[in-house]
């Protein structure tokens, strides 16, 4: 699989932006996420210049930071211009913190509590994207008591049954968590209630489909059902200022993966709605896009070392590495797979043995890879993983007590740890400790 910023050195190593990778690795005895940062750039440019060429009218993108958030990637954000999505208090702290404009912030969250609402309200958070009625009724109460004005999306569920992703990625079929259900002529009525009570101000719709889906057809049969209900609002006398899509392009994980062309996707669906707003007479809306995974997916990768080394039933290899389930939840999640390379073996040929890469937690479901071929392993070799910029970080976790590891960005010929590794102080960091065991 051809990927971005990677090449090979004389010593045979795999280089990412003129680093070593081999050499990176020994910064660490643990596994390192190493993110391209020219290349999670480049990503933000192509939505922003794609928006610019296709749509006439305004547009934002913003990107999705569940997929990936610490300091240095809400900073990155701010810098390139574009809007930023969190979904809880703690993203919103982040992209405070590294003092992102509130007009650069859009929240989500299906169950958002009365603190995060508030927080976002006092922040001036630019757009609140609303799932349900309840927390519609919330966001009035907390709007009214501080004497503020709070502008909404509202999240529709369009009720899509046949979208091609992972179930648990799913986010628009019928049984969706995500979303109003309730019937449309009902919205209608919250609409205008909530607007009645001067603070809220409606001004438009969101719709989020799924996550990490390959082709751009279900978008579009998506928008067709979005559209009827944008006709019915206008027969009710509610226009569509502002229109988000969402995210969910997908990426390459394997070598038979089809590479995401982020300025077909966004030119595809910005015709489909310069189309539909035509032929329904409806006026252009402001339109948004809340990408994720397709800009810092494969952006990443992870730098493991080979321990042991064993040979179990049907010949298969167990190449058991220094991480696992703990720092890439997605397999064992998602049935999520991956691709892989050994970096310090890059000119040697793969052996006719598979290898199944297995992690260090005490689970028989703790598996990385279920079958690669690779050149012949030895213990500590530095095995690197592919496509793990996206909700491996983000869902990390201190499982049998394992530390989490740290992550550094490489620029052109340079490095930088952007979050440090945890110590075993920190496992204890939060715990006390009461007299009577003492």
């Amino acid at each position: 699989m051809k990927l971005k910023g990677f090449s090979v050195n004389g010593a045979g190593n795999l280089v990412l932006n003129g680093v070593d990778l081999v050499s990176l690795s020994r910064e660490s005895e643990r596994p390192i996420y190493v993110f391209n940062e020219l290349l999670i750039r480049e990503n933000l440019r192509l939505y922003q210049k794609a928006l610019s060429l296709f749509y006439p009218k305004s547009s934002s993108i913003f990107y999705a930071s569940k997929a990936f958030l610490n300091l240095a990637m809400a900073s990155l954000i701010k810098q390139e211009g574009v809007g930023i999505d969190v979904c809880s208090g703690g993203e919103l702290f982040i992209a405070q913190s590294a003092k992102i404009p509130s007009d650069k912030i859009l929240m989500h969250g299906n169950n958002k509590s009365r603190r995060e609402l508030q927080a976002a309200v006092e922040y001036g958070v630019k757009k609140i994207v609303v799932d349900n009625v309840e927390e519609l009724a919330l966001l009035q109460h907390i709007t009214a008591s501080l004497k503020k004005e709070c502008s909404v999306l509202l999240r529709l569920n369009p009720g899509l049954d046949d979208i091609e992703t992972h179930k648990y990625m799913v986010t628009g079929a019928k049984d969706s968590k995500f979303g109003f259900h309730v019937d449309r002529t009902k919205i209608a009525e919250i609409i205008n209630d909530a607007c009645s009570r001067g603070y809220i101000k409606f001004k438009g719709l969101h719709f989020h489909i799924g996550s990490n889906l390959q082709k751009v057809s279900f978008y579009e049969h998506a928008l067709d059902k979005v559209f009827d209900f944008v006709v019915f609002l206008k027969e009710k006398g509610i226009e569509i200022e502002e229109l988000n899509m969402g995210g969910g392009l997908g990426i390459a994980y394997q070598d038979h993966d089809p590479l995401p062309d982020i300025e077909k996707f966004i030119k595809t669906l910005s015709q489909k709605v310069i189309q539909l707003c035509e032929d329904k007479g409806i006026p252009l809306p402001h339109l948004m896009f809340e990408p994720g995974r397709s800009i810092v997916g494969p952006a990443g990768c992870t730098l493991y070392k080979i321990g042991s080394i064993k040979r179990g039933p049907n010949k298969i290899l167990y190449a058991a590495v220094n991480g696992g389930m703990t720092d890439n939840l997605r397999p064992a999640l998602y049935q999520a797979k991956h691709t892989a390379v050994l970096a310090n073996r890059m000119n040697e040929p793969d052996s006719d043995q598979p290898y199944k890469i297995v992690g260090n937690c005490c689970e028989t479901g703790d598996i990385l890879i279920e079958n690669i071929h690779l050149p012949h392993c030895v213990e500590g070799d530095v095995l690197v993983i592919f496509s793990t910029g996206a909700y491996t970080h983000s869902m990390v976790n201190n499982y049998n007590k394992h530390l989490l590891p740290g992550v550094i960005f490489v620029r052109d010929r340079a490095y930088e740890w952007v979050s440090k590794e945890q110590t075993l102080q920190d496992l204890i960091r939060f715990d006390g400790l009461p007299e009577h065991l003492r």
